[in-house]
């Protein structure tokens, strides 16, 4: 499968941010739904069944780690990275506890981004 075959899910609740990354993500997949927190984030999931999905961590309504953790109760294997800005270990440590597959650092860094968005699709793929 390659990943202009894939759909990901999109949350982040910065507009700057989501509109850049959406637009970078929109140049290599098939299909980006965005959504602007945690809570709009998991009715879009519920919604599309997107192949991966991209969160942010820190946002209004529901959190990324809360989101996921819904995620995972529907679908354990489905794949998840968290893009954020929070390097404390606690956020780490429950990303590890809910089998987040990547944890990208902002700021926005093109090689990690594009390495961690690589590994996901190759985690879809097999």
């Amino acid at each position: 499968m390659k990943k202009e075959d894939l759909t990901i899910l999109y949350v982040e609740d910065e507009e700057e941010t989501r509109s850049i990354v959406s637009s970078i993500l929109k140049k290599y997949y098939k299909e980006v739904i965005v959504a602007e927190d945690g809570q709009v984030g998991l009715a879009a999931y519920k919604a599309s069944n997107p192949d991966i999905v991209l969160s942010d961590i820190s946002m209004p309504n529901m959190n990324g780690l809360e989101m996921s953790a819904e995620i995972k109760a529907l679908n354990p294997n489905q794949v998840i990275a968290l893009f954020t800005a929070f390097n404390e270990p606690q956020y780490q440590e429950k990303s590890t506890e809910l089998e987040i597959h990547a944890y990208i650092l902002k700021p926005f860094d093109h090689d990690r981004f594009f390495n961690a968005l690589h590994y996901l699709n190759m985690l879809v793929s097999v």
